[in-house]
């Protein structure tokens, strides 16, 4: 029996749903059940949890095998702290296996905003006594395009403080793929995995992706963290200027320029393409 948090959630359902296709015997962890009743199929069962209700947890996992611990969201102390919770539940129920969604980017050095969340969820899975498997995710291609490449269309300047950093974009589709056929596997034994794209790309191929994509010239402009920081802090709640400009420098550092084949290996396909991704998506939404 596979447990899967986060159930409600883009990358979340998609797992369950794969794992529920795969004819494993998987069960969603929701906070809100009425949510759960669109988003997931009626057939999946149901555990009520939350992130920050340590009882309410274990008894989640209470019979679980298996959990795929999908990240949280929020700031940092919050995030940091739901991870914790859910190991611990974890290890307190003797879950046999824990599979996490981790980044590509958790170096000591690095600027990321979360970066220590994701260093300090491995860690707890390194020492916590159970075995997991981690895929380090790179760079969603559904973020770049709801957050950075959207809202250029009025300008039709893409303008980033991300110098002349590259990325290997992967869509939130094709990272639950990974997920769901790792959770499935019955040797674990790996890990990490680095779940990225197949090509990385600069900003100014991808700006001009968009742009034949929606028949629009949009181009790439660098600019400053600090002209970056002021605009998003505009527009945005914390913690997300400082988010979204640190995850910009670590682009700039080079550090979402990795490319791996551990998708392919593990699901044995390509990754999609950053520009399928975008015909995908602009089909899916025209008026966008």
């Amino acid at each position: 029996m596979i447990l899967v948090t986060g159930a409600t959630g883009h990358v979340g359902r998609a797992v369950v749903s794969s794992l529920a296709s795969l004819a494993h015997e998987v069960v969603a962890m929701v906070r809100d059940v009425r949510a759960a009743s669109t988003r997931l199929p009626s057939a999946i069962a149901l555990r009520v949890a939350d992130y920050e209700d340590a009882s309410a947890l274990k008894r989640a996992l209470a019979g679980i095998d298996d959990m795929v611990l999908i990240s949280s969201d929020g700031d940092t102390s919050a995030v940091m702290r739901h991870h914790a919770n859910a190991i611990e539940a974890a290890t307190a129920t003797n879950i046999r296996h824990i599979t996490f969604t981790s980044i590509v980017d958790t170096d000591e050095l690095s600027p990321f905003y979360f970066s220590p969340v994701y260093r300090d969820a491995e860690r707890r899975l390194a020492v916590c006594g159970l075995p997991s498997t981690i895929l380090r995710c790179g760079l969603y291609s559904d973020f770049i395009l709801d957050h950075w490449l959207a809202p250029s269309q009025t300008s039709g300047e893409l303008v980033l403080p991300t110098e002349q950093g590259r990325v290997a974009p992967i869509s939130r589709d094709d990272v639950a793929a990974a997920v769901a056929a790792v959770a499935a596997k019955p040797d674990k034994s790996r890990s990490p995995y680095m779940i990225t794209g197949h090509r990385a790309l600069g900003f100014d191929e991808i700006a001009a992706s968009y742009g034949e994509t929606i028949a629009r010239q949009i181009r790439y402009r660098p600019c400053s963290i600090d002209n970056y920081l002021t605009e998003a802090s505009a527009r945005l709640d914390d913690p997300w200027p400082h988010a979204f400009s640190t995850l910009c420098a670590s682009i700039a550092e080079g550090r979402y320029s990795q490319v791996s084949n551990d998708f392919t290996a593990i699901t044995g396909r390509e990754p999609e393409s950053f520009r399928d991704f975008l015909l995908r998506a602009t089909l899916a939404n025209p008026g966008d």
